[in-house]
């Protein structure tokens, strides 16, 4: 969150025109200098400087090359500010620059970069002593302009660590919001699934649950034969969760019913792409119809495998072939044997 507020680019804006104020000045300042070429260059090597500093680079921490690569250019930028201003002039060489060099170094601190932006205050510092030694402004004088800085680039680390605190904090609330969020989301799947398979029972099973619970007269033989359709009925869509539809269900008892035996098995876990559950259920359907004896087995196999399902009919005469088909993973494709 902190990274989208300090990227964002009404803050890159911001930024820009501040870092431009010290430009304008320094162009306006530029016809009194003793060496106008030499303040062009200090110009153009600050304004590059920055740009390295204030460019986002897709992350908060300044890189290594451009941080050095912006330190050397502003330090350039400020000696040849010096070198451009003649000694004996009234107006402090260099305070053209003084709050660009201040922003300068507070986006060193919050960018991760204070040991760099401490190296250039230290140099800068030099600088100004030595050309206060050889100017009416004096060394401690020249030394002492550059105090505002120091305490500028303390304030931008302690103001970066409380970021870094805060970004901590902020990330373990959210990591605990989510952790609650998902855990609640799975007990809400869990109560759903719940939900759904007690409704899939009361389906298949519920008038026949109801008999049982209500009627005390004699079970008959029909009714027998139901519970035990039934029975595998659900068994189906337990063993065989992500081939047996509702469509395959009905199919497969009106099959056992004939007398057909009947295994669907689920070695896959995880639902079955759209094209291949149709593709499967349609050629599943077309083997139970017409099967009238022996056994049939579909069997889905776990994701990954060339093959997604396998329909094997056999019918147990010796004047029939027993008949295998499979459906491929991913497309759906039928190839009969």
């Amino acid at each position: 969150m902190i990274s989208r507020v300090l990227f964002h680019p009404l803050t890159l804006v911001a930024a820009g025109v501040f870092f431009l104020i010290p430009m304008v000045l320094g162009i306006l300042q530029t016809p009194g200098m003793d060496r106008p070429d030499l303040m062009t260059a200090a110009l153009v090597t600050y304004l590059t400087a920055v740009a390295l500093v204030v460019h986002p680079y897709g992350r908060r921490r300044l890189p290594e090359l451009p941080t050095a690569l912006a330190v050397l250019l502003m330090l350039v930028s400020i000696q040849r500010s010096y070198d451009a201003l003649n000694p004996q002039a009234e107006l402090f060489g260099g305070q053209w620059f003084t709050l660009g060099f201040d922003g300068f170094l507070v986006a060193l601190g919050v960018r991760r970069r204070g040991g760099w932006g401490w190296a250039t205050l230290i140099i800068a510092v030099a600088v100004s002593m030595t050309w206060g030694a050889r100017s009416a402004v004096g060394v401690w004088e020249a030394g002492l302009s550059n105090a505002a800085a120091a305490a500028l680039l303390l304030a931008s680390q302690l103001i970066a660590r409380e970021y870094d605190r805060a970004s901590g904090a902020f990330a373990e609330a959210w990591e605990m919001a989510a952790a609650a969020r998902t855990h609640g989301e799975a007990e809400k799947d869990t109560v759903n699934a719940s939900v759904q398979r007690v409704q899939e029972v009361r389906r298949l099973a519920g008038g026949l649950l109801e008999r049982i619970a209500h009627d005390p007269s004699p079970v008959s033989a029909y009714e027998i034969e139901q519970f035990r359709l039934t029975e595998a009925q659900l068994r189906d869509s337990i063993r065989g969760r992500s081939v047996a539809t509702p469509y395959l269900l009905e199919v497969t008892r009106a099959a056992r019913a004939r007398g057909v035996k009947v295994d669907i098995l689920d070695e896959r876990g995880t639902r079955l792409p759209i094209a291949v559950l149709r593709s499967a259920t349609r050629q599943a359907m077309e083997v139970l119809d017409a099967a009238t004896t022996g056994s049939v087995t579909i069997r889905a196999f776990p994701e990954g495998e060339p093959t997604a399902v396998f329909i094997v009919h056999d019918g147990n005469a010796a004047d029939e072939d027993p008949v295998a088909i499979e459906i491929a993973d991913g497309t759906g494709e039928v190839s009969r044997f």
